[in-house]
């Protein structure tokens, strides 16, 4: 069986550049297409979702620094190279930050060109794999989970929406995952859209939903507009050929009460509703998910494979886990890494949790004005922020009214700066 090359899209505004490397990848089998400008570029992305994107800086309508971050908020998984013939270590970084896989410079070596190409492609194949690896079967033996476990196995399958409730750090992208690959869906492509991320545009939300899982992280954060759309789709049948799975970190109740999310969108998202337990209420299940974390992070990350006493376990059992199982992950990894004996015991947990702490206390103090300009400005931006929050009770609405903010552009802020809407 022959398997298809990937899709290749090259955005050049140069004809005899842009056509030079079509010809190059298409002798090497690539499938490509091309587009002179931001605008036709922005087409043939949402038409013909390509696995790789060779993308111009400098074009005339609009630079590749905002298409990349426009592709990548649209489609987080796809690869992109940038090719610049006037670039700076700045530019490059900012790309790099941004998510761009490499940096390639004009005038253009075809010989790099095809390594960049190669290697990018088999870095996406790496990270594919990886992800599949991570639509694991949720860890534990505790009732909580074999329930979850049960309630998948029962719902994965039915084409009605699934909404996952959870604390932050419980899981619930990885247990979306689970789901996916459980669904009907599973050979089609796992979609994860945030409330910025979230197209406005029906056809391109459709065509992005066809025949693949779309995942709505944060769902209670739509934008009005958002949620009109989703609705509307939702009721119009027009979602019926994917799997959709929303996730909220709290009761959508709530964000009804203050007037933040529409009540009719809940019942059409509610069907089926899945509660992913705090760490904190399954406190039995830590040996057990400490032994997983072990064998992902020395398989996988290469980290030094090191044994968790019994009493350091116990230690881990008793400790209230406000972060949940993604802080119980970070506190294994930062363990591996940093430690040097074999055996991690009472102590070295002590410390580890004590400096958990020490961070968190941090967040609730004063600015640090030993801090540069820019760090102790976002310092003070979140603590202003949280302070507008708990004046509100929690309503972000008012809250942006408040601080003479669009509602978007405050959750943005939030995201960046690290405040979980749970805290006001």
């Amino acid at each position: 069986m022959i398997t298809e090359k990937p899709l290749i899209l090259v955005v050049d505004d140069e004809p005899d550049i842009r056509e030079l490397i079509k010809d190059i990848l298409e002798d090497e089998n690539y499938r490509v297409v091309t587009a002179e400008d931001g605008q036709q570029a922005r087409q043939q992305f949402s038409q013909i979702t390509p696995q790789l994107v060779l993308l111009d800086i400098w074009m005339p309508d609009v630079d590749g620094i905002s298409l990349l971050k426009e592709f990548k908020e649209q489609r987080a998984s796809v690869t992109i190279l940038m090719m610049s013939g006037h670039g700076t270590i700045e530019t490059a970084v900012e790309a790099t930050r941004l998510g761009a896989s490499d940096f390639i410079e004009k005038p253009l070596s075809m010989a790099k060109l095809l390594r960049a190409v190669e290697q990018a492609l088999e870095n996406q194949a790496k990270q594919s794999a990886l992800q599949h690896e991570q639509a694991i079967t949720p860890v534990g033996k505790s009732a909580s989970i074999n329930l979850l476990r049960e309630q998948a196995e029962r719902v994965a399958g039915h084409g009605m929406p699934i909404l996952l409730i959870g604390e932050g750090g419980t899981g619930k992208h990885c247990f979306a995952h689970y789901l996916h690959r459980l669904g009907n869906y599973a050979n089609g492509r796992f979609i994860e859209l945030s409330p910025e991320s979230f197209p406005l545009d029906s056809l391109k939300l459709t065509s992005l939903a066809q025949g693949n899982c779309v995942f709505i992280n944060d769902v209670g954060l739509l934008s009005d507009e958002a949620q009109s759309l989703l609705s509307h789709l939702l009721e119009s049948g027009q979602m019926n050929s994917c799997q959709l799975i929303c996730a909220n970190e709290h009761s959508l109740e709530r964000a009804i009460l203050h007037g933040e999310f529409a009540e009719g969108l809940l019942y059409q998202l509610n069907s089926i509703t899945l509660n992913l337990p705090a760490l904190r209420d399954h406190v039995e299940d830590i040996p057990e998910l400490v032994h997983f974390f072990v064998d992902l992070q020395t398989t996988q990350a290469g980290l030094p494979y090191r044994r968790f006493t019994v009493a350091a376990q116990n230690r881990l059992r008793n400790y209230p886990w406000p972060g949940n199982v993604l802080e119980l992950k970070n506190i294994i990894q930062r363990l591996l890494l940093l430690e040097e004996t074999y055996d991690i015991d009472v102590e070295q947990i002590d410390a580890a949790l004590q400096e958990n702490s020490t961070i968190a206390a941090q967040e609730d103090g004063k600015i640090n004005f030993d801090l540069p300009l820019r760090e102790a400005r976002e310092q003070f931006e979140r603590l202003y922020l949280l302070h507008k929050l708990q004046e509100t009770d929690g309503n972000v609405g008012k809250a942006a009214k408040l601080a003479g903010m669009e509602r978007t552009h405050l959750y943005r802020k939030m995201r960046s700066l690290g405040i979980d809407i749970k805290q006001s």
